[in-house]
């Protein structure tokens, strides 16, 4: 494939974005490549963000995704410290706060912001996780901290109340939900995580919320919760989820998802615009969000390949994985219970598998790394035996 007048431009310099690069050397792409992220640190790997780099016995390393030989055979424009702000898709022009980016094709990989609870913002002892500084200052807030409170029981809660009883910190990990990770998972897998936490000390209030706080020197040293518990802590982390980062794009022609905010794709990461693919957190595909690292890495680099013209389609089976307080925690397929009862929990020799009529669909494990591969074997199997 002959090089092209205008670049390839990826927004979003994380695993998608890269990934989107490397599709498109694969491809046979030789023009330009311009990617370009927000941050000042080179393009790294998130989930350890909320594991290795808040082990008190590592040093806190930018986790970066690829070698210096690495970027130089890709051969990329990398422009950091660069925000997009909107996109002209009729002259086919990126434009950014350090000027406009004409392109060729365009990879949005924008990734996920934070949420935070309004409450509790400009608080100095508050935090939240997203980025590699965020990182590094929660893990400077665990050196001094005895007592910590952790608003969420997804998986960036659950590995930060994790880490923090590592460390013999008293945690207070509160929810909103009957039990940890409940929009991912039912109830049984859902008490099975929940004893993890338990078990490790860590004190659970399930199905709560802020109800009020107690603060002094703009640090707060007490919450209130809906269930009428009163939590003394030294530092609060917000770990409650996150939303596609699409602000910017709300004045485009992109079509975004009205419920989520993710760009809309169908199977070969394509938007609604011409010339414009997406990939990862920021990407809804065919009607199922992204917001796991398997799904990231494959689906960049279709998109990559795909806006330089390949005809690659994604078909991956939802697949993610935890650390906590020692135990690895896998799921893989669906792991949602429909509320109609076509989609059953049951518990077999410690797996929590989900059954649609005869077939298994997904499972939830606790520490069987084998069963859970040989599963997601087999229903990625199914998965492109159905695409074909």
């Amino acid at each position: 494939m002959s090089s092209d007048t205008l670049p390839l431009v990826i927004v979003g310099a994380s695993l998608s974005g890269v990934r989107a690069a490397e599709g498109a050397r694969a491809e046979g792409w030789t023009g330009a490549i311009v990617m370009i992220g927000d941050e000042p640190h080179l393009p790294y790997d998130r989930p350890p963000l909320s594991k290795a780099l808040l082990d008190a016995d590592k040093q806190p390393e930018l986790p970066t995704l690829r070698r210096a030989e690495s970027w130089e055979a890709l051969d990329i424009d990398l422009r950091m410290s660069t925000t997009a702000t909107g996109i002209d898709v009729t002259r086919r022009r990126l434009l950014t706060d350090a000027g406009p980016i004409d392109y060729h094709a365009l990879v949005l990989a924008t990734g996920h912001r934070a949420r935070t609870i309004g409450a509790l913002d400009g608080f100095d002892n508050v935090h939240t996780l997203r980025h590699f500084d965020d990182a590094v200052t929660i893990r400077e807030t665990f050196r001094d901290a005895t007592r910590l409170a952790v608003f969420g029981t997804g998986f960036i809660g659950s590995e930060i109340a994790s880490a923090a009883a590592a460390r013999g910190i008293d945690v207070t990990l509160i929810g909103t939900s009957l039990f940890p990770l409940a929009r991912s998972v039912g109830p049984l897998a859902g008490r099975m995580l929940a004893t993890l936490h338990e078990d490790a000390g860590v004190t659970l209030v399930s199905d709560s919320g802020l109800a009020g706080i107690s603060s002094h020197d703009n640090r707060i040293d007490s919450i209130r919760t809906s269930c009428g518990r009163d939590v003394p802590v030294d530092a609060v982390v917000v770990g409650i989820g996150s939303t596609p980062a699409t602000d910017w794009l709300a004045a485009s022609s992109v079509e975004l998802d009205p419920t989520s905010g993710a760009v809309i794709c169908d199977s070969t990461m394509a938007t609604s615009a011409p010339a414009v693919w997406a990939a990862g957190d920021v990407a809804s595909v065919d009607g199922a969000p992204g917001g796991h690292w398997t799904s990231a890495t494959a689906q960049g680099f279709v998109a990559g390949a795909n806006a330089v013209g390949a005809q690659q389609t994604y078909a991956g089976v939802p697949f993610a994985w935890s650390s906590w307080h020692g135990h690895r925690i896998q799921i893989v397929g669906a792991t949602e219970v429909d509320p109609s009862g076509t989609v059953t929990e049951s518990l077999d020799d410690g797996v929590v598998l989900y059954s649609d009529g005869d077939r298994v669909v997904g499972a939830v494990a606790v520490d069987a790394p084998g069963r859970i591969a040989k599963l997601r074997r087999a229903l990625s199997a199914e998965v492109t035996a159905a695409r074909s």
